[in-house]
């Protein structure tokens, strides 16, 4: 059964959610008309006071109805931006329920992320359909989901980090309200995929040397207003105006090449860059008690400044920018105040200030999305979870009650696992379908979500970080020439050249050498084995092969037999998925056959 606190959280949030986006929609209903009205209020009174009477009453009245037009607009704007908030809020609480259900096919499957780790990612179920990328992930923003996909990608050995995880992401997970906030306004950042990258590379550019532009866009300005002001009432005549505005338009003319650079880096980036700010603000003003947030929000200050102000500055900034999109606009202010000049040379002093900063304030915040996607597992998962203690030894797994956590709660079998030591190999035999590869897949999804600090799907769980290795899913390559038994063995090899150099690695296999006959793949198995035993690796082995079993007669110090057994009770296949002591002594592979008809 689910936490039930989890699902009257989130069912009591749609309730009052769906309430207040109710009074959201009809406010903006009746500013719709308020809108309307104070228009119509505004033009009339004008008319009057035109062509009608030039008193000032009516003149006071149309100014009365301009001024209440924009009061209603912006409120009207304000509700809008806020309604959106709350629409993102309900969806949110909605996916959370249909979450606890273990329904998440709908989610992003993070198929793209699949390069960042080939072998590990596809023996694992790391991304793609039905994984656990698209079970955990709570990410909206490109920085998020790029960072937790490399976590989930990498394994890190260092026991104080995972434990400042730890802290922070069970903090997090008690704060459900921030959480919600700061997911609703990420879901708002509509990114291209390229903005930060082309900010990052307009950051590296030097910066611009722009002595003369910085008195030229203070003093050629002044000049084309006093001009203006000579025009319209002095001795100057409108053509003369042609040879300030000939002047501004060869100095913009002139920087065009550093103008255009920067545009092409920056155009229309204004708006997501907010959005990010507005993400950095609510880290700036929560409280945190962990070492590892409370250094977070540190870093978003300087000096006498947030990191927040600074981005929307530049946001400000891009926004006047973009306005060269409007060419008339752009060749009217250029030509009169060197518009392009000005917004470049204030660039280049918000660049030179603050570049620095920059890609840190950025790194802070892709970190924050991956622990808030644990921390909603977290949350979610009250019940059925437990944060792991870290050793800092020689190789040491145990856990109790441990269970996959991409399967229900309902259907979840949960075993109990105690191995360690080098070598140390687990042998794991069975019958078809009796839960053999499930279990591999269970005890390293825990152990990824140990390494990142999260917590795992255990009632205990002690381990020692380590690297993950694996031979299981394993593609031919008609491109490479390469049969499916060849593209193992190069795959098995990479794994001892990385038992050779890295101590602290566990090898994963699931019933290897299938591209052989069963003589050579015994002696094959046994003969890889022995080799692992000898390099002091940790292995888990998964095989229908009973003969590699044997093994433990030989090295009964470090190679333990565990199984999973199935029965056949009146006429159909019983599996109870629980691991047991010893060498499996049931097959069921001719019984299913003659089950389907296959074989007499």
């Amino acid at each position: 059964m689910q936490n039930s606190s989890c699902i009257d959280c989130y069912s009591e949030n749609v309730k009052n959610l769906n309430i207040q986006i109710t009074k959201s929609k009809k406010l903006i209903t009746y500013l719709s008309v308020a809108r309307l009205l104070t228009f119509v209020v505004f033009v009339t009174f004008l008319a009057l006071y035109i062509f009608q009477k030039p008193i000032n009453l009516f003149l006071g009245s149309s100014l009365v109805g301009f001024l209440s037009f924009l009061f209603v607009v912006k409120f009207d704007l304000s509700l809008v931006s806020k309604l959106k908030l709350l629409e993102n809020k309900f969806a949110l609480n909605k996916g959370e329920l249909r979450y606890l259900k273990h329904d998440f096919d709908d989610q992003h499957p993070g198929d793209e992320y699949k390069i960042l780790n080939p072998h590990l990612v596809d023996d694992f179920d790391i991304f793609g359909k039905a994984s656990l990328f698209q079970y955990l992930n709570r990410c909206f923003t490109k920085l998020g989901k790029d960072k937790f996909a490399k976590n989930l990608c990498q394994s890190e050995l260092d026991g104080e980090v995972i434990l400042k995880n730890q802290a922070a992401i069970k903090e997090l997970s008690e704060k459900n309200d921030f959480i919600q906030d700061f997911q609703a306004q990420a879901m708002l950042v509509s990114e291209r995929g390229n903005e930060l990258v082309n900010l990052q590379a307009w950051l590296d550019e030097p910066v611009s040397k722009l002595r003369f532009l910085k008195i030229a866009s203070v003093v050629f300005p002044l000049i084309s207003c006093l001009w203006i002001a000579a025009v319209v009432f002095g001795p100057f005549t409108l053509s003369s105006l042609l040879l300030p505005i000939l002047l501004n338009m060869l100095i913009v003319g002139s920087n065009k090449k550093l103008i255009n650079s920067a545009h092409s880096h920056l155009g229309k980036s204004s708006s997501v860059l907010k959005k990010y700010a507005v993400l950095i603000k609510l880290m700036e003003e929560e409280s945190f008690e962990s070492s590892y947030l409370s250094d977070f929000k540190k870093q978003l200050f300087l000096q006498n400044l947030k990191a927040s102000q600074v981005l929307k500055s530049l946001s400000r900034l891009l926004n006047t920018f973009d306005l060269r999109f409007n060419w008339i606009v752009s060749l009217t202010l250029n030509a009169l105040f060197l518009f392009d000049v000005q917004i470049l040379f204030q660039l280049n002093k918000w660049k030179e200030k603050h570049k620095q900063f920059i890609p840190n304030w950025f790194s802070v915040l892709s970190k924050v999305e991956p622990l808030i996607s644990f921390a909603v597992f977290a949350f979610n998962n009250k019940s059925y979870i437990s944060y792991p203690e870290v050793l800092d030894s020689d190789f040491k797994f145990k856990a109790q009650a441990m269970g996959h956590p991409l399967l229900s709660p309902s259907v979840r079998i949960n075993n109990t696992v105690d191995f360690g030591g080098t070598p140390c190999v687990n042998i794991i035999t069975g019958a078809n379908m009796a839960g053999k590869s499930t279990y591999l897949r269970t005890v390293t999804t825990n152990l990824i979500m140990a390494m990142n600090g999260a917590p795992v799907c255990a009632k205990s769980f002690v381990f020692t970080p380590c690297e993950i290795m694996s031979s299981i899913k394993i593609q031919d390559s008609l491109s490479n020439n390469e049969s499916y038994f060849y593209a193992e063995l190069l795959r098995i090899k990479e794994v001892i050249n990385h038992v050779e150099n890295q101590p602290k690695i566990l090898v994963i296999l699931d019933e290897i050498l299938r591209g052989t006959n069963t003589k050579d793949k015994q002696l094959g198995s046994l003969g890889l084995l022995e080799k692992l035993i000898s390099l002091n690796a940790v292995v888990m082995i998964a095989t229908h092969d009973l003969m590699i079993g044997e093994l433990e007669n030989k090295y009964p110090d470090h190679v333990n037999n565990k199984c999973f057994e199935v029965e056949l009770e009146d006429d159909q296949l019983i599996f109870d998925y629980k691991l047991k002591a010893g060498i499996s002594q049931k097959l069921n592979a001719s019984f299913l056959m003659k089950k389907m008809g296959i074989m007499d």
